[in-house]
């Protein structure tokens, strides 16, 4: 009876050892699964075009080192990417040392971004789409963004004191923490 109590003690014991390296089994495939997720997050996150000339600052309304918003110019009209609107409309104005970048919306608009009080004058010729504008109190590089959703900031590397190839470090820093955090589990 006694050896009867012992073998059945001991499969006791072994049925919660093998349960717990189950559970333990499964805590590190949810672990693997988180990081994952979180890989995935990052990159779609910032899955927004890069622009040659530009860094990328990712999703949010771009903002001065105060977390001002700078003056704007947009014309009413869509713009195919955020290359062309780069590129192709804002960048007319990268000889003013007030450009600052511009933002590419969701909405496919584009917006060219400008120092308080230092937004350029525009003919609104009655062939071509109207601009519209709003003065607003940012100034200097862009250091970061709202983080709102709905447009991506992108600053003119040239007027920013940073060259655009340092473009993402943020981003790539959160890659890297991600990845790592996955390897670990």
């Amino acid at each position: 009876m006694l050896n009867d109590l012992m073998i059945e003690r001991s499969n006791s014991f072994s049925d919660a050892k093998h349960a717990n390296k189950t559970t333990l089994m499964g805590m590190h495939s949810v672990c693997q699964l988180l990081g994952t997720a979180l890989l995935l997050l990052e990159i779609q996150a910032n899955a927004q075009e890069d622009v040659d000339g530009y860094v990328n600052y990712g999703r949010g309304s771009c903002q001065d080192q105060r977390g001002k918003q700078y003056s704007y110019l947009q014309r009413i009209m869509s713009f195919p990417n955020a290359e062309t609107c780069g590129r192709q409309e804002c960048e007319r104005f990268g000889n003013s040392g007030a450009y600052r970048g511009f933002e590419f919306s969701v909405t496919k608009r584009c917006t060219c971004l400008f120092d308080i009080d230092e937004i350029p004058p525009v003919p609104n010729d009655a062939n071509s789409p109207k601009y519209v504008s709003k003065m607003d109190n940012g100034n200097g590089a862009v250091t970061g963004v709202s983080g709102t959703p709905g447009a991506h900031c992108y600053q003119f590397a040239r007027n920013s004191g940073v060259m655009a190839e340092s473009a993402g470090g943020f981003y790539y820093a959160t890659l890297l923490a991600s990845a790592a955090f996955y390897m670990m589990f």
